[in-house]
């Protein structure tokens, strides 16, 4: 089945859809993703293809959601009775009516934003849990629930809840790596590509309006700077749609993007103490907001008590650093946004992306594995008390290691032996190291002379030209 031209990428996620549909089965699916990923027009196009239902749910009493879908449901079946009013009494009638109605063929079933429906209807995943249960043997029915609020999708598998045990596949749609983005400004050096990235990130919801043809500077100014754009202030709604009370929450944004990144700093910088703000953390984390990261070289990651929070979205880390400011002292409102690229954001551009580069290096060594051997954990390395920091470590499955060091700018050889001595440290950590394999990524593609001598076997030098196939 192929996937439609306007469906841009995610033809991993395309493929495993089909699959799903093809092989004779029931299937009961739970898809799950941050908002403005493509949840929503992926599965749109899905179900367009397969000539399937598709509803997105929204906020509303019980009885309303349960109108609004059987009205879905009546035009996929032609209905007339039902198109002209008549009523299904609950959901459990609901799903019976599309299952007996399919007849025994197959038929995908997706429902959008699962959770507004359960918010209201508490009941509903043990009627879908009776439903699946007695039907699931006897039909090829394809039930799709998915979601933005990632915590509450992830709940749905629970020991305690109805439907643990049952779901057949589940599918997590991340946003894009910089790859991704890269493909849709073409027209953009690679430089200004991963700038791209670095300032709107990779949500899909994000760069649906970004153009190519127009320089990165203008479409900033258009897209973020000006105060009646929607990602002036997207970062101030975030938290909206998933209810009252998050002012925590984007307290604990606040604090790790402005340099609070182990827990004791965010809970001083917060003034909460740990056991408030260890659930919210966990939930920004379930949320897909922010990471925690623990030296590769920990054997339990869970139980390291050396780890760093940091965010995870490029368009929050640059909003953060250069929007809230300006958002706080109302500024905007006093500045044309081509006075606040060229004053406040363009001659500290290359101060932002020197984190970023180090996020598309790390994404590209886990896509293309650039290693001679299998490679089992990849992540960073740091000491306790911060006198040494890999960019990018890889350790492989007989423990072999490949690191990297990654500069936005020009490398010189000091950054080589740097690099080398730190590896020392990595490998006296883990004990025998048979082999060791070293990288160095430059964002301008500018490597000094003795650094392209040095090229072998052991040490592989990259520029932007290699970071995209």
């Amino acid at each position: 089945m192929e996937k439609p031209d306007d469906l841009i990428n995610r033809q991993v996620e395309w493929d495993k859809l089909a699959q799903l549909w093809s092989d004779g089965q029931s299937h009961l699916i739970f898809m799950h993703g941050r908002r403005r990923v493509g949840k929503s027009w992926l599965l749109h196009r899905f179900a367009g293809a397969v000539d399937g239902i598709y509803y997105q749910a929204t906020r509303g009493t019980a009885p309303e959601q349960l109108r609004r879908l059987t009205k879905v449901v009546a035009e996929y079946f032609d209905d007339a009775a039902l198109r002209a009013g008549a009523e299904l009494p609950g959901w459990e009638e609901l799903f019976e009516y599309v299952i007996d109605a399919a007849g025994g063929e197959a038929l995908f079933f997706a429902i959008d934003e699962f959770p507004y429906l359960v918010e209201q209807s508490p009941e509903l995943t043990s009627i879908i849990q009776t439903v699946w249960d007695r039907h699931k043997t006897d039909s090829s029915f394809k039930l799709l629930l998915c979601g933005s609020h990632v915590t509450l999708m992830k709940q749905l598998e629970e020991r305690d809840q109805p439907l643990h045990g049952r779901r057949t596949a589940r599918l997590q749609i991340s946003p894009f790596i910089y790859r991704d983005v890269a493909r849709l400004v073409p027209d953009y050096d690679r430089r200004t590509q991963m700038c791209t990235y670095g300032i709107f990130g990779g949500l899909p919801g994000h760069l649906d309006r970004l153009d190519s043809a127009r320089p990165l500077a203008e479409n900033t100014e258009r897209l973020i700077l000006d105060s009646s754009s929607r990602l002036y202030d997207e970062a101030t709604h975030l938290l909206d749609s998933f209810g009252k009370g998050s002012d925590l929450h984007y307290s604990v944004l606040f604090a790790i993007a402005t340099g609070a990144h182990t827990f004791g700093e965010i809970t001083k910088r917060t003034g909460r103490s740990a056991g408030a703000l260890w659930p919210i953390i966990e939930w920004l984390r379930d949320m897909e907001l922010i990471e925690r990261q623990v030296p590769v070289t920990k054997q339990q990651p869970h139980k390291s008590k050396i780890s760093l929070y940091r965010l995870t979205d490029p368009y929050l880390v640059f909003w953060y650093r250069f929007i809230q400011p300006i958002y706080s002292s109302g500024f905007i409102g006093m500045a044309d946004p081509h006075t606040l690229w060229t004053s406040r954001i363009e001659p500290h551009l290359d101060d932002h992306m020197g984190r970023i580069f180090e996020d598309i290096c790390r994404d590209f060594v886990r896509v293309e594995k650039p290693v001679s051997f299998q490679p089992l954990r990849i992540g960073r390395w740091w000491t306790r008390n911060s006198d040494g920091e890999v960019d990018i470590v890889v350790r492989g499955t007989q423990d072999e290691l490949f690191v990297a060091e990654c500069k936005w700018g020009s490398v010189d050889r000091r950054a080589y032996d740097r690099l080398r001595r730190r590896a020392r440290r990595i490998a006296d950590e883990i004990g025998d190291v048979p082999h060791l394999e070293y990288a160095l990524f430059s964002g301008r593609g500018e490597f000094d002379a003795s650094l392209q001598q040095a090229a072998d076997d052991e040490l592989t030098l990259y520029g932007p030209e290699d970071l995209l196939d």
